[in-house]
């Protein structure tokens, strides 16, 4: 159900047709979707900081394995964000920031300097920037990026909605890079090789692939892409990754379409874990029998949907409209006559 919208300076009452009067105006645009609020986290005290652990069974399990996923998150690490409001300068906007110990948040001037690319060990550059600007290479850094031995990738989108459709490229992107630099070193790494069975993984001596994503200002598309990352690999709400990535860097500002577009990708991501996750137990069932997996059967109010669909009017209809009553009358036309 749509709900009703304060009237605004476009709005307008109908005049009077047929001898009827509307009892409230109309709009001539379309409903607007519900904002998208983002508030402020909860904290006891300044040096609290937002958590996150990434489990896997909070991911979807088509897009990364387990051994995947700890070579990743370095054996599920935790990670922190502590408010950086308190130290943040306005210089500090012109440099990147770490939103995850192997992931970077800035903007396109950070992607020029050699020496910062240097003393981070930045192993990849994303850039997101406007499908317009491809053509005429701007933010384009492959000479800097061949000189340093860096990995350089582009998201190039002309609008909003063709980047939740680039999302999921480039997370693919940031994770194949990752696994790559790790298992470009187990070739040569006997201490990075499987023993008896299982994967060895270090969290000391191995050099680990280090991703700056970037886009003009370092607070838009490259924001979004950062913030899809953390819902899609650690498995974060929208709303947790948007306040993470504003500790990090405060400087972001998530405008309200990218807000929404956000939470539309949040639901796709919920729907793909759940389905995948139910196939994933259907393939390998807890109990000994898959035999003994058996479908459950529809619930009282699965069968009241069906039935008011099929124009059903049995007496068990009834007692949905139970919920109808007491309701305070509208009249959205009125005689003046009267």
């Amino acid at each position: 159900m749509i709900p009703r919208m304060i009237p605004t300076a476009m709005e307008f009452s109908l005049p009077l047709r047929h001898g009827a009067l509307p009892t409230s105006p109309y709009s001539a645009r379309p409903p607007s979707p519900p904002s998208v609020i983002i508030p402020a986290p909860i904290m006891t005290n300044t040096t609290e900081c937002i958590k996150v652990v990434p489990t896997y069974e909070n991911i979807d399990p088509a897009s990364l394995s387990v051994e995947d996923l700890e070579i990743i998150t370095q054996n599920h690490k935790q990670q922190l964000a502590s408010d950086s409001a308190y130290n943040w300068t306005y210089e500090s906007r012109r440099v990147a920031q770490p939103i995850l110990d192997f992931l970077y948040l800035g903007p396109s001037s950070i992607a020029r300097d050699r020496q910062w690319l240097v003393d981070n060990g930045i192993t990849m550059m994303l850039a997101a920037r406007d499908s317009r600007h491809a053509g005429v290479r701007l933010m384009a850094n492959e000479k800097l990026a061949r000189e340093l031995g860096i990995q350089a990738e582009y998201v190039d989108v002309a609008n909003y909605n063709e980047l939740i459709r680039a999302f999921p490229s480039a997370i693919r992107k940031i994770n194949d890079h990752m696994l790559k630099v790790f298992r470009e070193q187990r070739l040569t790494n006997t201490a990075l090789q499987v023993r008896h069975g299982e994967m060895a993984i270090p969290t000391g001596k191995i050099r680990r692939g280090n991703v700056l994503v970037y886009c003009e200002t370092g607070n838009d598309r490259s924001a979004g892409v950062v913030v899809a990352y953390l819902m899609s690999v650690f498995g974060m709400p929208m709303v947790k990754a948007c306040q993470f990535t504003h500790f990090k860097r405060f400087c972001v500002g998530l405008g309200e379409e990218l807000r929404f577009l956000l939470k539309s990708y949040e639901d796709i991501l919920i729907a793909q874990r759940t389905v995948h996750h139910h196939e994933r137990s259907r393939s390998f069932p807890t109990n000994l029998n898959s035999a003994q997996v058996t479908k459950s059967k529809r619930g009282y109010g699965d069968t009241l949907d069906d039935d008011e669909e099929m124009g059903g009017t049995d007496e068990t209809m009834v007692q949905d409209y139970e919920r109808f009553r007491n309701r305070p009358a509208f009249v959205p036309f009125i005689d003046p006559q009267q």
